[in-house]
């Protein structure tokens, strides 16, 4: 219709506005608000989904992803940030011109967190620590943080908030960073009805602190209870991509999820498979609770973060997911979440010896790792 208009040298409104309709997936209705969001231009990176998210902890391991998939569907996204600027400066690149809206940030200052939930439809905390620090402790960053968070964004007509938390997050647990992550749930809940919580295993990936740390001190690695911890690491691009789907889909509001790796491990067999990628033996020695978490409490004094006595109790807590069968999975969000066999390579490869840099993942004739492949998709393991 426009092209012969145009050959006819004449442009009627009723030719253009047949192309300007939108279509259905144009158009976000919040079930929470009742908020009609319209997208803008095509779908992806340059243009607008219609929809306004909020990051908290963008700056961290797992905010990157999240940030990055978000932008790349075209979503406007705040990044609240403390401290200098070029501590985020990385996430800019990942939206188009104007879409990434860095602003400063105090937890503890309610202005200007109302500041940066004022104008989004959906806030993600992704706020957490594994220490304290002269700054924070852990009940104020857990608890304290996250309820203020979810008290402002549902005063400000939030739609939806998404909560980050832990797989083992119980308030009977041995380690306070767990204790207090499940009181921060219960506060979160109390705050924002309809808020969704999602318990994250521990995660692996480019900038992990799980592989990267095996690779990095392969000569000493420091276990406890001769490495039996058990584990369901997952990948990090997973994690992003099922808040991503949580943020999008107005069925999961108010639901909580465990995303965990279905099949467990102990630290033993991850070293073991992390030693069989590098070619290189990894030389892990077993100390007592006791010694390790003496150091922590030392270290803690420090001015800068070595290790901490919180860090240390973590390493001898299983990961279990709970049996409340309301808590929700990857199986419910259509994710098939890639093995720690078929993916860890591409993470811990520059570990390797000069001599095997370019080997393939397997050595000449074996066959541990020759099975059925999972599909891979470059794009959400590579934000």
């Amino acid at each position: 219709m426009l092209a012969s208009s145009l050959k006819r040298g004449s442009f009627s409104l009723s030719s253009t506005a047949a192309l300007l309709k939108r279509g259905k997936s144009d158009v976000t209705v919040r079930k929470t608000t009742g908020d009609v969001l319209v997208g803008r231009g095509t779908y992806g990176r340059q243009s607008w989904n219609g929809q306004t998210a909020t990051v908290f902890g963008c700056s961290g391991f797992l905010g990157r992803y999240v940030v990055a998939r978000l932008a790349r569907e075209g979503t406007k996204v705040i990044i609240p940030y403390r401290g200098l600027a070029e501590y985020i400066r990385h996430l800019r690149p990942t939206g188009d011109l104007g879409m990434i809206i860095p602003m400063e940030f105090d937890l503890r200052n309610p202005k200007q967190i109302e500041e940066c939930v004022r104008y989004s439809d959906v806030v993600i905390n992704l706020i957490g620590r594994n220490y304290e620090t002269k700054n924070f402790n852990l009940e104020q960053v857990h608890i304290e943080g996250a309820q203020r968070i979810a008290e402002i964004s549902h005063e400000s007509g939030v739609s939806r908030l998404i909560h980050m938390s832990s797989l083992s997050a119980r308030t009977d647990s041995d380690s306070k960073v767990l204790v207090t992550k499940a009181f921060g749930e219960q506060r979160v809940r109390e705050s924002f009805p309809g808020a969704n919580i999602v318990r994250s295993a521990t995660m692996f990936g480019y900038e992990d602190e799980l592989l990267n740390n095996i690779g990095k001190n392969k000569h000493f690695y420091l276990t406890v209870n001769n490495a039996r911890q058990k584990l369901r690491p997952v990948c990090v691009s997973d994690i992003a991509h099922a808040i991503d789907i949580i943020r999008d889909n107005e069925d999961t509001v108010g639901k909580s999820y465990e995303l965990y790796n279905p099949k467990e491990y102990t630290r033993k067999e991850i070293i073991d498979l992390v030693q069989f990628f590098i070619r290189e033996k990894v030389w892990h020695v077993d100390a007592p609770m006791w010694l390790l978490r003496l150091v922590g409490r030392v270290a803690d004094i420090l001015p800068y973060h070595y290790t901490s006595q919180h860090e240390v109790d973590l390493m001898a807590i299983d990961e279990v997911p709970s049996t409340d069968p309301s808590v929700q999975t990857f199986a419910d969000l259509g994710i098939q979440p890639h093995t720690l066999e078929l993916t860890a390579l591409q993470y811990i490869r520059h570990y390797r010896p000069s001599q095997h840099e370019e080997d393939p993942m397997e050595p000449a004739g074996y066959k541990a790792f020759r099975k059925t492949p999972v599909p891979i998709n470059s794009k959400d393991i590579v934000a």
